[in-house]
């Protein structure tokens, strides 16, 4: 941590920083705070001195020295004639910078289609002492991460109250009202918690099935969708190396060959004739007659067949 001579800052000595580009508040370890230190605010900062479950200051950038009468913190420590920092003395450093975060979450329309989303949120922190009383963490960082489960149950509020009432068909045709929808729910509970909501947009909306998304994709380039049906039924075909997949493409009936069926003797009946046998000489090595089934039976049988299924040869 930076300890240099009493001061208190997030630059490190190697010029590297306690608050990475992804935090929104950083504690400082309150082991670190005594009686004569320096703060060092950097400008894209503020600092949060909490004493004994109160804030004492709220410093903007620069140095801040705790013995200055002008020092809110040495105001602080006057009023209950305290001669130095209690132990129970709390530093936050708020960024003040531009953030970013993404929510995603599942929720699906009015014809029940699963549906993911995603959410990007831009905002600033305004109010830096009212975000240090109205967020907790266990860490010594609250993150962007940590933001996201806030509003995360608002965001899936919003954009659930929209699409459970449209129909597939018409949902990319309202980005705006989701849009308009997550912007009046988080600005309001935002600015309860110090924070200034930048803008809001839709990243991501689109069919939880895989399959869907294809056939919508086809469908959005021109064509009919019973054609794209057809297409992607066709490309899980092609997929298993199944031969009617290019049949299924191109919307004609697939029959296999008939002249490669061969059905035995038993099954004859079934197709309206009658299994005749006729006897041939025994082998040399057996003894008495051996039955087959007629050779003369299998083109009733492929008729029957062609006439059933039609195609083939």
């Amino acid at each position: 941590m930076s300890f240099r001579g009493q001061v208190v800052s997030t630059e490190l000595e190697n010029g590297a920083s306690l608050m990475p580009q992804d935090s929104i508040i950083f504690r400082y370890p309150k082991e670190n705070i005594t009686s004569k230190s320096l703060f060092i605010v950097q400008p894209t900062e503020r600092c949060i001195v909490i004493i004994q479950g109160q804030i004492a200051g709220d410093l903007p950038p620069g140095t801040h020295n705790i013995q200055s009468p002008a020092n809110p913190v040495s105001a602080f420590l006057s009023k209950f004639r305290y001669q130095s920092l209690p132990y129970d003395t709390v530093v936050y450093f708020v960024s003040t910078t531009r953030h970013e975060v993404r929510v995603a979450g599942i929720s699906q329309t009015d014809d029940l289609v699963p549906l993911e989303y995603e959410v990007a949120v831009y905002f600033r922190v305004q109010n830096p002492s009212l975000l240090v009383t109205n967020v907790q963490f266990g860490s010594q960082y609250f993150k962007d991460t940590d933001l996201a489960l806030y509003i995360n149950p608002i965001i899936d509020q919003d954009v659930s109250q929209v699409l459970n009432n449209v129909k597939l068909v018409d949902v990319f045709k309202k980005f705006a009202d989701i849009t308009t929808a997550v912007t009046a729910g988080l600005k309001t509970f935002l600015s309860e918690i110090g924070i200034d909501l930048i803008s809001v947009r839709i990243t991501k909306l689109i069919p939880q099935d895989p399959e869907l998304r294809r056939i919508l994709q086809l469908r959005d380039l021109g064509i009919e969708i019973s054609d794209a049906i057809r297409l992607g039924l066709a490309r899980v075909l092609a997929e298993r190396s199944d031969p009617s997949s290019v049949n299924m493409a191109l919307g004609t009936p697939y029959f296999p060959q008939l002249s490669t069926i061969v059905i035995g003797g038993y099954y004859y009946p079934y197709l309206g004739g009658a299994p005749t046998t006729h006897t041939t000489p025994a082998p040399p090595t057996h003894s008495g007659p051996v039955e087959n089934p007629a050779p003369t039976q299998m083109p009733t049988v492929q008729s029957v067949l062609r006439a059933v299924l039609g195609g083939g040869k």
